[in-house]
């Protein structure tokens, strides 16, 4: 793998080009999108911004492009079946439905393990399930700023119903090794959510590999427009009483798509994974590569570039008198 093309890829993003001094310093709390984003968008609001279920050939045209985005999507996150990938507002809008729906399924099985690492969208989910008979555990990190799986570990029992964790900090960028946590969890019967919204722009997911059953993301820190998008097991989401009008299939992914979405920035969605192929196949020279291996190339390579930005802010920070950095 080459050097990282930075000074190409800034070119691809039309608000970088035309920013002037101002710097985009706040990306942790959203991505600028690269031009083949923006011309996906464009062109879905020009030619077929019409919805979707009609038997007109726009209409179909709309189907089709949110197949394809399924399709895409699952290949990011390594899903098991394109089915199991839902659109939607934002992660946090997944997570309450989620949440609500795993509230009217407690039964003996009435405890829930949160983090007090984890962004807010991630707690006060869960914790409003009290009022209907939940039981918060608490998840806590240690004096290092990290969550240790052994701690959760003492945690889990048969009581518990499902464990809601990040994958990475928002404030602290702390990494958890969430593959541990499915093992436990699993070992106990319970079910596993994650928040991979600070994880995702950073590193490449897999969801069969970390073996949860729920995982959520927002689209708008990885490039694309604002929209969100869900990740559930087929048989945990399919045994989950979550809301829908009477004429939408009771089946994933349908049944997590209440009323009608951001078709055009599903759109976008799907030309990021395009973006992020052609960046995985240029870093490694070869065209022929598969989508998922494309794609996760790619979100290594960014993250491989990432650690030399972050050594070089660390060293500085511990020039500061009176720091401390914990690694």
């Amino acid at each position: 793998m080459g050097p990282f093309p930075v000074d190409d890829l800034r070119r691809e993003f039309p608000a970088l080009g035309q920013a002037g001094d101002f710097l985009f310093f706040d990306n942790a709390a959203g991505a600028q999108i690269p031009d083949t984003v923006l011309a996906a968008v464009t062109d879905h609001l020009v030619s077929r911004n019409v919805q979707r279920g009609g038997p007109y050939g726009r209409s179909q045209e709309v189907d089709a492009m949110i197949v394809r985005a399924r399709a895409a999507v699952a290949a990011f996150v390594n899903a098991p079946s394109a089915t199991e990938i839902a659109f939607g507002l934002n992660a946090t809008s997944f997570i309450r439905s989620i949440s609500l729906a795993v509230g009217q399924t407690l039964d003996r099985r009435a405890e829930i393990v949160v983090s007090d690492m984890d962004h807010e969208a991630n707690i006060a989910t869960w914790a409003a399930l009290e009022r209907s008979g939940a039981r918060i555990v608490w998840w806590k990190v240690r004096e290092d700023g990290c969550l240790s799986v052994s701690d959760l570990e003492g945690l889990l029992s048969d009581r518990t119903r499902l464990v809601a964790c990040t994958m990475a900090s928002n404030a602290t960028g702390s990494l958890v090794d969430v593959k541990a946590v499915a093992r436990f969890a699993h070992a106990h019967g319970a079910e596993v959510f994650l928040d991979a919204v600070h994880f995702a722009p950073h590193g490449p997911i897999d969801v069969q590999g970390f073996d949860c059953d729920y995982l959520v993301c927002s689209g708008y820190k990885i490039f694309a427009p604002h929209m969100g998008f869900a990740w559930c097991r087929t048989d945990a989401i399919n045994r989950l009483p979550t809301f829908r009008e009477d004429f939408i299939p009771d089946v994933t992914p349908d049944k997590l798509e209440a009323g009608t979405y951001v078709y055009e920035n599903v759109a976008g969605m799907e030309a990021v994974i395009h973006y992020l192929e052609r960046l995985g196949r240029r870093a490694t020279g070869e065209s022929g590569t598969d989508r998922r291996t494309a794609v996760r190339t790619a979100m290594e390579a960014i993250a491989a570039h990432e650690k030399t930005l972050s050594a070089e802010l660390l060293d500085a920070v511990e020039s500061i008198a009176g720091a401390r950095v914990l690694t």
